[in-house]
């Protein structure tokens, strides 16, 4: 049995979180990193969620990293990916890895702000 971390995310996103487990491991890394990005998307709109009702949500994500404590220059990194991804670059393990270690990262500190 392999290492996953679905535990860390709600049920509505463990499809999401197995979904991109696996496209790792069969070396589907430009899948991987964009799944990745629906995980970092979905975490700061909830983190954005807890500072007030959505029309006073902050709607700039690098607001919401930096309120959450994420690292300027680790978010930059995946942005960079994931554009990179979107734009039709080949994507490495590092990098594949590096965007869902993001997406861990960012799920771990929405997790300290409150579930």
């Amino acid at each position: 049995m392999g290492v996953s971390f679905s535990a860390l995310w709600p049920e509505a996103e463990v499809a999401v979180v197995n979904d991109l487990e696996e496209a790792m491991a069969s070396g589907d890394y430009q899948t991987s990193v964009l799944l990745a990005d629906q995980l970092v998307a979905r975490s700061f709109a909830a983190a954005a969620g807890l500072l007030g009702a959505m029309t006073e949500a902050p709607r700039d994500p690098a607001l919401v990293a930096m309120l959450l404590g994420l690292d300027g220059r680790r978010y930059l990194e995946f942005r960079g990916t994931v554009r990179d991804t979107r734009s039709g670059r080949e994507v490495d393990p590092p990098r594949a890895l590096s965007a869902y270690a993001f997406a861990i990262e960012v799920r771990l500190a929405r997790l300290r702000v409150g579930a």
